[in-house]
């Protein structure tokens, strides 16, 4: 029997079935710009299942250019600072888009550019074996990062909740309706929220606080694709534990990136929510970065042997600050491990003889 295609991998993964190999997604960190190019100088193929086909919104326009940053425009009106001085690059907000209630009223919502429906409709069909997907920002970033800032909209939420909501309304109403027009009539597989909602300490609201002014838009976000035919992720730094639930509740399809270093036990989460949410895990950035390239395999297969099992797995990988060789190699061996009839050998074996997910197994070749 051949390999299945792209497509059909990651959908296999999505109900929760084993495919013939661990679907996958692959990315050099962002801000790491010389190292994108050396790379693709290199000619380092990554591998991909899933393929990311633009944005819902038009892309932000650069409104002040330096050596190392940008001064960026969002549609929304906010002006944000990329630096790439540091290591990764750094974001700032440095106007946001609505100063306070008086403010949204006077607004415009970003116009729909329906010209990108026939740019994103035309890559889905070069990509035709593969798992498409647009994005745009979650309830809360589009607000936090966009129209208020992270502290005065995390104050509009304790403060004044009705003035968060009517946020919320504003920030993502274009947002979803540009998302339908593109599943419709592109023929997009999936959409990929992106927003964190925590640090490694927990949650940035309390549970009760996300479930009163965030869940409604992220439950009416995921039903509303769903309604479509399409899949929802959410990629979400921090400590989620807390509110996991409710975001499985909410209609989440898969979460992204469950950092080890932020409090998030992959094996853990696998165990008690991996039949209602599949898994998107991406290595820990500075772990990777520290682990000598003979200890990389011993990684990839700790990470895949806590949450291949039983399918709802789709890894992501994320070249990080590291020598080309090692990056090379982390592809080489994903490549290797992937493979499921090895992944379901191991993990038998780990069960029959209780074995520990750290400990790592290699097959007699």
């Amino acid at each position: 029997m051949g390999l299945l295609k792209p497509l059909d991998r990651v959908l296999a993964a999505l109900y929760h079935e084993e495919p013939d190999l661990v679907p996958c997604l692959w990315a050099v960190a962002s801000g790491l710009r010389s190292l994108q190019a050396e790379v693709s100088r290199r000619g380092i193929r990554l591998p991909r299942d899933m393929v990311g086909v633009g944005g819902v919104l038009r892309e932000s326009e650069v409104v002040e250019r330096g050596p190392d940053y940008e001064v960026l425009r969002s549609p929304f009106g906010d002006l944000r600072r990329l630096s790439y001085k540091v290591e990764y690059g750094y974001s700032e907000l440095i106007r946001p888009a609505v100063s306070g209630p008086e403010a949204l009223d006077d607004m415009e919502p970003p116009k729909l550019d329906m010209e990108r429906v026939k740019k994103v409709r035309e890559a889905v069909e070069e990509h035709e074996d593969y798992f498409t997907y647009i994005g745009h920002d979650s309830p809360f970033d589009s607000v936090a990062q966009h129209l208020r800032g992270f502290k005065p909209f995390l104050t509009d939420m304790v403060k004044d909740p009705i003035f968060a909501k009517k946020l919320l309304d504003f920030a993502m109403k274009p947002q979803v309706e540009m998302a339908k027009i593109l599943i419709e009539e592109a023929g997009v597989h999936g959409v990929w929220l992106t927003g964190d909602l925590g640090n490694p300490h927990g949650p940035f609201i309390s549970p009760r606080l996300y479930r009163e002014i965030l869940f409604p838009w992220d439950r009416r976000i995921a039903e509303t694709y769903h309604r479509l035919g399409a899949f929802v992720f959410l990629h979400s730094h921090g400590n989620l534990n807390l509110i996991l639930e409710d975001l499985i509740r909410a209609g989440f399809d898969g979460l992204n990136p469950i950092e080890e270093a932020e409090g998030m036990d992959l094996a853990a989460i696998k165990e008690k929510h991996g039949d209602s949410i599949t898994l998107v895990p991406q290595p820990s950035t500075y772990r990777l970065e520290k682990t000598p390239k003979e200890l990389i395999e011993g990684y990839v297969d700790t990470q895949l042997g806590a949450a291949a099992h039983g399918g709802g797995l789709i890894y992501y990988g994320v070249i990080v600050n590291m020598p080309l060789e090692n990056a090379e190699h982390y592809v080489k061996v994903f490549e290797k491990l992937r493979k499921y009839p090895r992944t379901k050998i191991l993990l038998k074996l780990r069960q029959v003889f209780n074995i520990p997910v750290h400990y790592r197994l290699v097959p007699v070749t």
